[in-house]
């Protein structure tokens, strides 16, 4: 299952860079459970003037999960010299408010992935509670199904709060009225390498905690 899995990620994310999926910059990925995947980061960014690098392995977690668990997805696949994680408007975020309106979704997971040079695994940016309504039942299913696939280090508002307000998952809460967590995770883990074992770790701890929210939402 292992080598399959990768080499799906590598397929997929050659297609992202190359901008041969996703025409209209964002691929909406439907599902049955109630939980929507989001990647804005999923290819290069331009904030203040200044291109910060794609997140493209974010896009293969969302497809991955999608497909496996049967939650919905939005991957961003164009840059149009924005950042979907940064501006007041954006029309990433318009569309995925449409999705979750229409669909009657009652929870967003945000990913994104930070620098290997950080010295802890997972940072779960809640916004200091507001941005996932308090809801700690849910982050505990999170943090429970790190740990239980031997992902440590995992920390909670520690660097990435996504308290600022036109974060994907601050616009997303006060708009949808429901909890949004941003997952930043270390690259170390998702590195160029592909270390095998850590992403199937990582899919297996998002697979179930996506399965168990859903019996509380």
């Amino acid at each position: 299952m292992n080598n399959y899995v990768i080499e799906s990620f590598k397929e997929f994310e050659f297609q992202i860079r190359n901008k041969l999926v996703g025409e209209e910059g964002i691929i909406i990925l439907n599902g049955k459970i109630p939980v929507i995947l989001s990647a804005p980061h999923s290819v290069e960014q331009v904030r203040k003037g200044r291109i910060k690098p794609a997140e493209t392995r974010t896009a293969s977690i969302v497809r991955f999960l999608s497909e496996n668990v049967s939650c919905y997805g939005a991957i961003k696949t164009r840059n149009f010299n924005d950042d979907a994680n940064y501006d007041e408007r954006n029309y990433f975020k318009d569309v995925l408010i449409e999705v979750i309106k229409t669909n009657n979704i009652k929870v967003l997971i945000d990913l994104h992935i930070m620098s290997a040079s950080r010295k802890h695994n997972i940072d779960i940016g809640t916004g200091r509670g507001k941005n996932i309504l308090y809801r700690y039942d849910l982050l505990n299913i999170l943090i429970s199904n790190f740990r239980l696939y031997n992902i440590e280090g995992v920390k909670v508002d520690y660097i990435f709060t996504a308290s600022f307000k036109n974060t994907v998952s601050s616009t997303i809460s006060r708009c949808c009225k429901i909890p949004c967590f941003q997952i930043e995770i270390n690259w170390k883990l998702l590195n160029e390498n592909y270390n095998k074992n850590k992403i199937i770790e990582i899919l297996n701890s998002l697979s179930k905690s996506i399965k168990e929210i859903k019996e509380l939402i």
